[in-house]
């Protein structure tokens, strides 16, 4: 088992500009860290595929696209932009719409999360991403404890210990996320056998957004789940990234936005079924 790095020391190697989105929110984390106790893990080291993983695949497969479900109140460039959006009602319509899973943010300070929520969401029986920016152990331990079957691990700034901390969540039972940002991460996913990558479209340092292909992606890793993250405004933007050879998609601000979000999912699985007849 290898050992993590230092938190702190982990920040400061990522090299972020200060004043970057991403920077405030591990600063914010960092403080955060003296209240979460590391504790020892009890469930058994994660071999095979997780309930979370499964479920993007047995969509993508008999659907042609999976979706997780992104449940989040606030961000730091849009502010609480959906603050006080009652979050059972949220996760049910999202089930009802025919989402695969569930992504719930647990970073307090900028996104108004809590791993608390994910607890509450157990009884919808579905599988959780912890959505956080994960910099230590007791981070996975609070992913364990809250119930989360997958944990959300960003290589920008994990870098060349992304592996290290995919083994950590492993040995908790939990399905390791890969997030990149672009093609030179490949390698730290890669050297974390990574079977769940996704490609965030938006940049955590400007929070600005780009167009992300599945095309190296899958030579890269032939035989992961691709995830489009982010920049999925409409059902019909959804169509396209899967039509680009993304697996599933993550989706949260349109969702939380939308008058409708069990008609928005629908209407992408609708557009999906067409398209195959």
């Amino acid at each position: 088992m290898t050992l993590l790095p230092d938190p702190a020391d982990l920040v400061r190697s990522a090299g972020l500009p200060a004043r970057s989105h991403l920077q405030r929110v591990l600063a914010s984390e960092l403080v955060r860290l003296a209240e979460l106790p590391a504790a020892p893990s009890s469930r058994a080291f994660l071999r095979e595929p997780g309930s979370f993983e499964s479920a993007l695949r047995r969509d993508a497969e008999t659907r042609g696209g999976a979706v997780i479900a992104e449940y989040k109140q606030a961000s730091p460039s849009l502010g609480p932009f959906a603050a006080g959006t009652p979050m059972l009602p949220q996760l049910q319509a999202y089930r009802d719409g025919g989402a695969s899973a569930f992504s719930i943010l647990a970073e307090p300070v900028h996104f108004r999360g809590d791993a608390a929520h994910l607890t509450a969401a157990a009884p919808l029986a579905m599988p959780r991403l912890y959505k956080g920016f994960v910099i230590a152990e007791a981070q996975l331990a609070e992913a364990e404890a809250c119930g989360a079957e997958a944990v959300l691990l960003i290589a920008r700034v994990l870098r060349n210990h992304t592996a290290a901390f995919a083994d950590a969540a492993r040995r908790r039972g939990l399905e390791p996320l890969v997030e990149l940002h672009d093609l030179t991460e490949v390698p730290f996913a890669q050297a974390a056998e990574a079977r769940l990558v996704g490609i965030n479209a938006r940049d955590l340092s400007t929070f600005t957004l780009g167009v992300p292909t599945a095309a190296p992606l899958r030579k890269a890793f032939p035989e992961a789940v691709l995830i489009r993250e982010s920049g999925l405004a409409t059902p019909e933007d959804a169509r396209a990234a899967l039509r680009a050879g993304f697996d599933a998609l993550l989706i949260g601000e349109a969702l939380m936005r939308s008058a409708d979000p069990r008609g928005f999912l629908e209407r992408i699985f609708a557009d999906l079924r067409q398209e195959s007849r």
